[in-house]
């Protein structure tokens, strides 16, 4: 019940995010690293289900996270983003392009790049 969310933006948004295997835990984690900014787990849930209104800044985070533009997000949910937004993060856009790449794999195969990542850090 909790992961059917309302027919609008927000439940899409949070939609979105199940799609790259995040729920409301692993996105609170993940808009804090690629964001800086810490929103509670329960906030995306809220989002998702229509109680929690989608600010400029919170549109902003799930923009960064997902790899969209925060305009193209903006004109699709009617909300104003304010002038002089900062630009989104490279480093962020490339690890939202990593999620992506890697939804389809087992927790086994990703345990497997977690430990060859580990093993290369080791080395260098």
């Amino acid at each position: 019940m909790y992961e059917q969310y309302e027919q609008g933006f927000g439940g899409v948004l949070v939609r979105m995010l199940s799609n790259r295997n995040l729920g409301w835990m692993g996105t609170a984690r993940t808009f804090v690293h690629l964001t800086g900014r810490y929103w509670s787990a329960s906030t995306y849930g809220m989002v998702g289900h229509g109680r929690k209104e989608l600010t400029p800044d919170l549109l902003a985070d799930f923009a960064t996270v997902l790899g969209i533009p925060a305009d193209d997000l903006a004109v699709l949910a009617g909300i104003d983003l304010p002038d002089g937004a900062p630009p989104q993060n490279p480093a962020a856009a490339d690890v939202a392009k990593l999620m992506w790449d890697v939804r389809r794999l087992t927790a086994v195969q990703v345990q497997q790049v977690s430990d060859t990542v580990e093993s290369m850090r080791q080395e260098s």
